[in-house]
């Protein structure tokens, strides 16, 4: 299996939990040059071991035979051959494991230790039975989460929020008089229940929420795929009555709020609300409710069209925490309207509004009548229904129709659609051949030629006689066999050719037939979209390939702006994205993977927001860019509402020439036009010698900044300047050096001095892979001493590590005023904001930092600026409850 596996053993948890769990064993491992053997990734049915776990695969060689035997630490004997272990468990039973890979590490003082990634473990009770390989063998964080979730004695998250409510409560009513009042009063002990958990969600609510998001992501984003695929859904299709129409609109922009509440109870008013618009009012103002029936379908309705992207999350907050509601019964209202949602929810993912999951699959019946194909067999959304044709024609005349040819495809009748387009195509083409020679023999007889003109009545005119061969008679018999003997050119009153139709329903026979009769490919309808656009919205996978290699523009734009690659990945269709990029890759045609639509969203933007972790994860893997603002300043950060997503985002890794700094003569000579092939080629050898001349250079670079920043922590600026190449003895010099007044050319005061003692061969600004700089590290610990010594030396005052923190972010975050007020003397921007939108000023109102407040307070920020959340310094306070900050920003505000 060598050459064949590999895997990143640093991520691997038997060697995390050595490195972390064990490190005495693991230094002592490496100092005695020990072989650390690591079991590959699935291979192991337990996340937890034990030291006996780790002794038995730490290999010790002989003293005789160090290179093929050797010995574990639980004294058992190994031999190593041909890339085999091999483990005498007893002199019968060898047990064997191949030698995947080999690793070689090196510390941070450069001693070598080895790795070897094992195909099995090397004990016996550590592998995996033929019976163990249950739902409990936990081999993926979301084998975790499912376990702790739904597996424990109850979810813990639920619980320990539940044993705080109830000691809140309990502490809520030592209070004498509430006590006494709750006693004459059972609705005053409910209301004293409901104000203590929403004062606890209120304040809970971000590390509770986030917890859910990230543990209902699977659920989340397979819905989202669903309602993504309903979009187009309209309120007829669910047989809502006409008269609830107009209250629609008002109440999916109530229920579109309901993410904006923090509180169970605040959630469950806004469904109450949304309901509440749908109840019809008699003459003589009586509310009149509705019945179950009428309200699931509207419900459902508002549900696919509010545009939300956590709906189960939100479903599950407000039945697992809310406690102030348990026991009472079918007569709690709450508990209702939880209900409905539910059962909203259950109903879109019972598929019973969509056809089956697989599209390719899906076919009408084959006996197609004139019945079958008038009732259809699911259900019509807009776009379906745009399929069919406006033109008016007889029953009798049906097989004529581009309605009939429509309904034809869509119930993939693929014979009879070829044998009517053919026959039709020729048809015209006899007539057109007709009207041709008419045409030249009018000419030639000096006829005039005024049919442009005709009326639509003329067109229905009689001809001149039954076999005449005149313009105008073969002009209105062509008209008419557009209408009743449509051709593959034929469109809809919505601009839908029959490739559309046949792209919209995945009909990849027929979209082949099409093509083979010289459909159009990049045929575009009303809204700008081609069949490829309608083949990625839908997941049609066969259709979408045969387009691609039939020609299709792979980067074509609709109206709005989207790219069929945003199509696919709105509607979660990983097959199909994944379709689009190895197609562009192996064919050689440039994709766009970062393309903006109207609202400036990449598709990233749309897999972040929908929560399509396998579809971020691809984008990220083909050269997506998770930095990119859309026209809200938003990145795909922004949208990511679970930390599975927000993890894939983050191991997007970072670029290598963001480390390397070219000069403008090697840009010159990597600039070379890629329109010729060999000048592309040339070009590629360039980049890759220029990239393998650098990378030891990298490599050392980021070894040495590692070691600048681990001597920043401990407090020592002194090995710090001599990891930076940085004379420090100058620096205290020039610092006790007293300034003169005058310059002249011999002149050591501290500005000349300064030129002379900043001069070092090290970038001070570069960055670890977190973007950290050591200004950074600076700041976040107090040491105003670096800070100025680095500043000295040109250091970026407002450089950003991937969170978008400068260094007065960092200093804020942990309270150095002295630092804080040195870097804003400095000329650091005071209302730089990070990724999240926050300034300085928040982080400190976040915080709670007292000293930071004042000293930022003292430089005038501008304390309007809202977060990415929408909140001002002064309401981030005011959530972290933090007083004394809210005070200082208010005074503030008021001068």
């Amino acid at each position: 299996m060598e050459g064949a596996y590999d895997e990143i053993i640093s991520d691997n948890p038997f060697f995390i939990q050595l490195k972390n769990e064990y490190s005495t064993l693991f230094q002592h491992c490496i100092s005695e040059s020990w072989i650390i053997c690591v079991p590959r990734i699935g291979s192991l049915n337990s996340r937890v071991f034990s030291i006996e776990d780790f002794g038995a695969h730490i290999l010790i060689p002989s003293d005789e035979l160090p290179e093929t035997h050797y010995s574990t630490l639980t004294e058992k004997q190994v031999t190593v051959a041909n890339k085999v272990i091999t483990l005498e468990v007893t002199k019968s039973l060898p047990l064997q494991s191949h030698i995947l890979f080999e690793e070689t590490f090196y510390t941070e003082d450069f001693i070598k230790y080895r790795v070897w990634c094992i195909e099995t473990p090397l004990e016996p009770n550590v592998n995996v039975s033929d019976n163990s390989m249950t739902k409990e063998c936990l081999s993926t964080i979301n084998d975790c989460i499912d376990l702790l979730w739904t597996q424990a004695a109850g979810p813990p998250l639920r619980d320990a929020v539940s044993e705080l409510y109830t000691q809140c409560l309990q502490s809520s009513l030592q209070n004498r008089r509430i006590r006494e009042k709750c006693k004459l009063s059972k609705h005053l002990l409910e209301n004293i229940k409901l104000a203590v958990e929403c004062y606890m969600q209120h304040l809970l609510f971000d590390s509770i929420f986030k917890t859910i998001c990230t543990i209902c992501a699977y659920e989340d984003s397979h819905l989202n795929k669903k309602i993504r695929n309903l979009s187009d859904i309209q309120l007829r299709d669910l047989e809502i009555k006409n008269d609830l129409y107009h209250a629609v609109p008002k109440a999916k922009q109530i229920l579109s709020k309901i993410d904006t509440y923090n509180t169970v109870l605040e959630k469950v008013m806004c469904l109450k609300q949304a309901l509440n618009e749908l109840n019809k009012i008699d003459s003589n103002n009586i509310v009149i409710l509705l019945a179950a029936d009428d309200i699931l379908p509207v419900f459902v309705f508002l549900l696919i069209k509010a545009g939300l992207p956590n709906w189960y999350s939100q479903l599950t907050y407000m039945k697992e925490f809310r406690f102030s509601g348990i026991g009472k019964g079918n007569g709690d209202e709450s508990a209702f309207l939880i209900t409905t949602l539910e059962a909203v929810i259950e109903h879109i993912q019972s598929d019973a509004l969509a056809g089956p999951p697989n599209p390719e699959a899906y076919y009408y019946e084959s006996n197609l009548t004139e019945e079958n194909i008038s009732n259809g067999y699911q259900r019509k959304g807009s776009l379906t229904e745009s399929t069919t044709t406006t033109t008016t024609c007889d029953t009798s005349g049906r097989e004529e129709t581009l309605d009939h040819i429509f309904d034809l495809i869509k119930a993939n009748n693929t014979e009879q659609v070829q044998v009517l387009l053919e026959r039709n195509q020729k048809h015209l083409a006899s007539i057109q051949q007709t009207q041709d020679n008419a045409l030249n023999i009018a000419l030639q007889e000096g006829k005039d030629d005024d049919d442009d003109t005709d009326s639509e009545t003329e067109l229905y005119q009689k001809l001149c006689h039954p076999l005449c061969t005149c313009k105008k008679c073969c002009s209105k018999i062509s008209k008419n066999l557009l209408k009743t003997s449509p051709t593959v050119y034929s469109r809809d009153g919505h601009g839908l050719t029959p490739l559309h139709v046949a792209a919209i329903h995945g009909k990849a026979t027929i979209v082949e037939i099409l093509i083979d009769m010289g459909a159009e490919i990049n045929a575009t309808d009303l809204n700008e979209c081609t069949p490829l656009h309608y083949a990625a919205s839908r997941g049609h996978q066969n259709a979408l390939l045969l387009l691609l290699h039939s020609g299709s523009n792979i980067n074509k734009t609709s109206v709005d702006k989207n790219t069929p690659l945003h199509m696919a990945v709105n509607n979660g269709h990983l097959n199909c994205v994944k379709a689009l990029i190895y197609f562009a890759e192996h064919g050689r045609k440039k994709l766009n993977v970062n393309p903006k639509n109207e609202l400036g969203n990449t598709p990233l933007h749309l897999a972040s927001k929908w929560g399509y972790e396998g579809i971020a994860k691809l984008l990220i893997e083909n050269g997506a860019e998770p930095s990119i603002q859309n026209d809200h300043n938003k990145t795909a950060f922004d949208y990511a509402h679970n930390l599975k997503i927000l993890q894939v985002l983050k191991s997007c890794t970072p670029n290598l020439y963001e480390y390397i700094h070219i000069s403008n003569s090697d840009i010159k000579t990597l600039n070379c036009k890629p329109e010729n092939p060999v000048t592309l080629k040339l070009q590629n050898l360039k980049i890759k010698n220029y990239e393998t001349s650098n990378a030891s250079k990298m490599v050392e670079n980021l070894k040495r900044i590692e070691r600048i920043l681990q001597a920043i922590s401990y407090g020592d600026v002194k090995l710090a300047c001599f990891y930076m190449n940085i004379n420090y003895d100058n620096y205290v010099n020039m610092k006790n050096f007293t300034a003169k007044v005058n310059c002249h050319p011999l002149c050591e005061c501290y500005n000349c001095k300064k030129k002379h003692y900043t001069i070092t061969d090290y970038d001070v600004n570069f960055a670890d892979s977190n973007g950290f700089t050591a200004l950074h590290y600076a700041a976040m610990y107090g040491l105003d001493e670096l800070c100025n010594i680095l500043v000295l030396n040109k250091a970026d005052i407002n450089f950003c590590n991937k969170k978008g923190q400068t260094p007065l972010h960092m200093a804020t975050i942990h309270n150095k005023t002295t630092v804080i007020k040195f870097l804003l003397d400095q000329g650091a921007n005071i209302n730089a904001i990070d990724l999240f939108g926050n300034t300085a000023l928040h982080d400190a109102s976040e915080m709670g930092n007292i000293g930071a407040t004042k000293a930022l307070l003292n430089y005038n920020p501008d304390i309007t600026m809202s977060n990415t959340s929408d909140k001002t310094a002064i309401d981030v306070a005011k959530d972290k409850l933090h007083l004394t900050v809210i005070d200082l920003i208010e005074k503030h505000s008021n001068t």
